[in-house]
């Protein structure tokens, strides 16, 4: 009887820690389509990586016209703690040259969750605004 009663705070507690974190992502995500807000040819895209066992990441990836990587945040971490952290390394590069850095030919089982998360926002945005672009070249 205990251990069910254990159990069932550790849910409660655990899903209430999710909705603190969703609720920061929303924000954060918010803040900074408003940075953007009237601003043409700006995308937003985020990727995530999550991890049975260590940290997980979510990435945030505004991008031009012309695949230009104009801002990038991360969070890394496990805990409800964490929190997005502008990457400037990646401001200013072209999404093609990030993403040729990740298809690396190092051989590795599993990616670190920034990569596999840093890819999957990357290919987001490749393939929306070349859609975006076929497009409106056909209209």
């Amino acid at each position: 009887m205990k251990l069910v009663l254990i159990a069932c705070c550790l849910l409660i507690i655990q899903s209430a820690l999710t909705a603190i974190q969703v609720h920061y992502y929303q924000k954060s995500m918010k803040k900074l389509v408003g940075k953007y807000k009237g601003e043409k040819g700006f995308h937003l895209f985020s990727g995530q990586s999550r991890r049975r066992v260590g940290p997980g990441s979510i990435v945030l990836l505004v991008v031009d016209e012309s695949y230009m990587i104009r801002e990038c945040q991360v969070m890394r971490g496990i805990s409800i703690l964490s929190t997005f952290k502008e990457m400037k390394e990646y401001e200013g590069k072209h999404l093609g040259e990030l993403l040729d850095e990740l298809h690396s030919p190092v051989k590795q089982k599993k990616l670190p969750a920034l990569q596999t998360a840093l890819q999957t926002a990357g290919e987001q945005a490749l393939m929306s605004i070349s859609k975006t672009k076929r497009m409106a070249s056909i209209s």
